[in-house]
């Protein structure tokens, strides 16, 4: 089959594949920096752990800058191979190499070093996956389609978020470090799995899916396209929903390996945990496809995020009465949590990402320009901005209250600390997150209508211009 621009025509088998498999590495190098980059450089390699919070604050806060101007840039490309396609291509080699220098270090390694290579590996990711998700955004303007290629591209992600929890155990034992997650034999097999998979991926989606053609319009300036963003009110509640998602997805899995570790006592086998998250999440991602198309995308997030926060917050419960009482529940009780979480976990991603899809839709109508991957950078840049201050609020809270990771013990205020940024302050957080969201006012009917109105002018343009 053709693997051409596909409008409103199911895509098929191959193509999202082809699409969504390029998620992979990206995945595999996106969770460790999450979640393993803070333990490693601040137990294994020494660094201070506030430093270490501050540090990934910085980077982070440098995308402020380069995800706007890398989506404005991308939209306003005009190449024979597509606008999305060459900044994909731009994107792998600085991925590469960020990449390995950041999980194969030298011995000793300084602050500077991490901010260069942290930040480096972050402006990679802008190249990459700001107009690969205005790439993904614009291959359908189907309602129900939308669902399906975002489908895809979070199975993908889970698989590689697999390999992510996979590969350190792995390299850890191979190099006779005792499986230890966050040693260096960990993690320079992620750096060299992603130094691998990087550009076999990337080839496989760009000989493969083609961008579809633009309607050229005449630009708007920045300034009077802010004020359409401001005005669009389903946008803005994608705004508030993805500010408060960042700020407790950030802070949770920021302090996620110190809390399975220092207060769940669960040693290796929150490796476990993880790997059951991420799996069962394969498994439910295709039904919040099946949901959202159904019942509406925003009620599918809703109804997933009430069931994942009614268990979550039996965390609490398990560390402070089953712990004591039942030591040897506390692994069933977390297994029963994370099994349920994981089921749930792939329909924020997935009905996200084409909400924001149906989202752009609405911009295209009220500012008369197609800027996909601009409105991608801005809620990009304004998760990173929330990511960036929930992983530096929580590292130096926890060293401020006499946290160590490297440390056989600590108070129990500061294990209450961590057990608060791990669940409490999130859990508080996501809870809005649902609220806002159940409110959000785009239904496939009123996409459609969006979706007729966009063709009209279209055709009218098209009319003027010949």
């Amino acid at each position: 089959m053709d693997a051409g621009p596909i409008g409103t025509k199911r895509l098929s088998r191959w193509q999202l594949f082809a699409y969504g498999q390029l998620v992979v590495p990206l995945a595999v190098i996106g969770l460790p920096v999450a979640i393993y980059i803070p333990p490693f450089y601040s137990g294994t390699l020494g660094l201070n752990l506030a430093a270490v919070g501050f540090i990934l604050m910085l980077a982070r806060l440098s995308d402020v800058v380069t995800d706007p101007l890398i989506g404005r840039l991308s939209d306003r490309t005009r190449t024979r191979w597509g606008r999305r396609r060459p900044w994909l291509a731009l994107g792998v080699p600085v991925m590469m190499l960020s990449s390995y220098m950041l999980f194969v270090p030298p011995e000793q390694v300084s602050n500077l070093y991490l901010l260069i290579w942290i930040s480096a590996i972050y402006l990679g990711f802008t190249f990459i996956t700001i107009p690969y998700g205005a790439w993904g955004a614009e291959i359908s303007s189907d309602y129900a389609e939308r669902n399906r290629i975002t489908g895809s591209r979070e199975i993908f992600m889970l698989l590689g978020l697999l390999m992510a929890i996979t590969a350190p155990i792995i390299g850890a034992y191979l190099t006779d470090q005792g499986g230890n997650s966050a040693s260096r034999g960990a993690m320079s097999s992620l750096g060299w799995l992603t130094v691998a998979l990087m550009p076999i991926c990337a080839f496989i989606a760009l000989v493969s899916v083609k961008e579809p053609p633009i309607e050229e319009v005449k630009h708007i300036p920045f300034r009077r396209g802010f004020r359409v963003i401001m005005g669009n009110g389903p946008l803005r509640l994608i705004l508030y929903t993805s500010i408060l998602g960042a700020l407790a997805g950030s802070i949770n899995a920021g302090v996620a390996v110190m809390f399975f570790e220092h207060v769940a006592e669960l040693g290796k086998a929150s490796t476990v945990l993880i790997f059951v998250l991420f799996a069962a999440g394969v498994v439910g991602s295709p039904i919040w496809v099946s949901v959202g198309s159904r019942f509406g995308k925003h009620l599918g997030i809703a109804y997933a995020g009430i069931a994942s926060l009614f268990v979550f917050s039996l965390v609490p419960v398990v560390i402070y009465w089953v712990k004591p009482h039942y030591p040897d529940a506390v692994f069933p009780c977390m297994m029963a949590i994370t099994l349920i979480q994981g089921l749930t976990i792939g329909a924020a991603p997935i009905l996200g990402q084409s909400i924001l899809a149906d989202v752009v839709d609405l911009d295209t109508l009220k500012s008369g320009e197609q800027r996909t991957a601009f409105l991608f950078a801005f809620i990009g840049m304004v998760r990173k901005i929330f990511e960036a201050v929930g992983v530096g609020i929580a590292l130096p809270i926890l060293a401020w209250v006499g946290f160590n990771p490297s440390a056989a013990g600590n108070s129990p205020a500061s294990l209450f600390t961590l057990t608060a940024m791990y669940c409490i302050v999130p859990l508080i957080l996501w809870v809005i997150s649902v609220a806002i969201i159940w409110q959000y006012p785009i239904t496939r009917e009123r996409q459609v209508r969006l979706r007729i109105a966009l063709e009209k002018r279209i055709v009218r343009r098209a009319v003027i211009r010949d």
